[in-house]
Parts: C-alpha cells; sequence; structure tokens
C-alpha cells in the first residue's frame, strides 16, 4: 500500500470514529420519548407543570452496587446531559411561582430531586449543583435530621443558600396509605412545621414515601402543600397538582437517554 493510500485509510477511520462518537453522544442525549410524554401530558393534564422530574437518592463514589447510588461525576455527566439538551433547571421555587402566576416555566424545565437527605447529598452532589450552576431539591424525613448519615440542619440551610430548596418527605417515611388518616394528617403536618423551623422559610411540596398514594393520602396533602409528587412516571394514572411523577434514577442510567426509558406503562 503506498503512502497516499494509507494516508486516505487512516483519514477514512478518523471520521468514522468521529462520526461515531458523535452518534453515541446524540444517542446518550435523546429525549424525544419524554418530549412525546410531555406532549400527551399537557392534552391529558393541562393544568399541572409540564416538567421533568428526576427522583435520585445517593450521590457518592464507594458504593457502586448500590441500586440507589448514583457516582458523583456520573451525576455531572447527567447535569452536563441535560443542559446540552436544552433543559433549564428548577427548583421548588420555580414550581411555586409558576403555580401562583407570577412567574413563568423555561421551554424545557428539568426537576433534579434526592429523596430522604442522605450525608453526601451535601457533600458530592451540592458542590456539583454549584460547579454547574444548576438547581436541586431535597426532600428531608424531618425526624431524620441529624441522625447519622443524614443532612444537619445547618447542612440544610447552607444547601438552601446555594439553589437547593428544600422539600417534605413525611416525618418517619413510612407507607401513609397504611396509616390512618389522622396519622397522615401527623406525618403531613408535622414535617412541615419541623422543617419550617429549621429553615426559616415555607416548606410548599412533599414527596411521598416510596411514592405510595391514595385518595386519602392526597386530601391530606392537600391541606398542607401546594403541590405533591409520587417516585415514578406512572401512565396508569392522570398526573395532577398532587401527584406529579418523577423518573426514577438507578445505578444503571448511566445517561439520560436510559433515564427516560424507567416507565411503568399501561
Amino acid at each position: 500500500m503506498n503512502r497516499k493510500n494509507i494516508i486516505i485509510l487512516l483519514l477514512t477511520i478518523c471520521i468514522a470514529v468521529v462520526a461515531g462518537g458523535y452518534y453515541i453522544h446524540q444517542q446518550n442525549h435523546d429525549d424525544s420519548r419524554e418530549l412525546a410524554r410531555l406532549e400527551l401530558l399537557r392534552e391529558e393534564s393541562p393544568d399541572v407543570p409540564h416538567i421533568t422530574s428526576f427522583c435520585y437518592h445517593e450521590c457518592r463514589p464507594d458504593r457502586p452496587m448500590d441500586p440507589l447510588n448514583i457516582p458523583p461525576e456520573e451525576f455531572r455527566t447527567q447535569i452536563r446531559e441535560l443542559r446540552e439538551a436544552g433543559y433549564t433547571f428548577i427548583n421548588l421555587t420555580d414550581i411555586r411561582d409558576y403555580l401562583d402566576g407570577t412567574a413563568d416555566l423555561p421551554a424545557k424545565p428539568v426537576f433534579i430531586a434526592f429523596d430522604d437527605g442522605y450525608t453526601d447529598n451535601y457533600t458530592y452532589m451540592m458542590p456539583i449543583i454549584r460547579e454547574e450552576n444548576a438547581k436541586a431539591t431535597v426532600f428531608m424525613v424531618s425526624s431524620k435530621v441529624g441522625a447519622p448519615n443524614r443532612l444537619t440542619a445547618a447542612q440544610l440551610r447552607e444547601m438552601q443558600n446555594n439553589n437547593i430548596t428544600i422539600g417534605s418527605h413525611t416525618v418517619n417515611h413510612e407507607d401513609l396509605t397504611a396509616m390512618t388518616p389522622g396519622q397522615v394528617d401527623y406525618e403531613m403536618r408535622q414535617s412541615r412545621a419541623d422543617l419550617e423551623r429549621i429553615l426559616g422559610t415555607d416548606v410548599v411540596a412533599i414527596a411521598y414515601p416510596c411514592g405510595r398514594v391514595n385518595d386519602k393520602v392526597v386530601a391530606a396533602a392537600q391541606k398542607y402543600y401546594a403541590f405533591a409528587f409520587i417516585a415514578s412516571i406512572d401512565r396508569r394514572h392522570k398526573e395532577t397538582r398532587f401527584t406529579l411523577n418523577r423518573y426514577g434514577v438507578f445505578s444503571w442510567n448511566h445517561h439520560i437517554n436510559s433515564i427516560f426509558n424507567n416507565i411503568f406503562r399501561t
């Protein structure tokens, strides 16, 4: 093979590698499934915020086999992929202002939430949110504030000052659907009161533990909060202001396109 042919072959290989890398890059950012879901949501539930929402739990580098853990650098990758795909990060304040009619949502809003309130949310998640100029939310179990491996009151207040809003995840993180109405009322009311005392601001939303909800739970949430979240994308039920859907994010979701496959189908 002469020198000219070798050069042509090398150029062809380089072009193929670059094109293949670009294709993979684009596939990792593919949100066509989510855009179709949101379009259907606008038709079925025109009165709810039409947002993309993610439900995370842990963000730490030392537990790769934990299905609820996303390593910090993978979380950073997902944040960057969302931005590259045209999404704008929002938190509870933005949703509240939209529902109050005092502000609009961006064209492609994305809501990043961490449930339970683990310490790694402060150690690893918050610096990434700050460095990437993003926003997020923590849904905190109020009885666990300051417990081992849970966020302290001071950490919650610092996170609140770094574009991370705080919502309720009840007092004890138990199945609300298995409780009496009085017990559900306590979990909703007391958690909000405890967190508001710690934060010095209104707590406007709740995420139901494990996403479990029924009419009794929704009725209680409506007494104490402006809106509420489940922990999945559930096409079996109509989405409402008090059953806002979220994609569960798991250790095998390395890129955002795989997260958009985490749907309960009818």
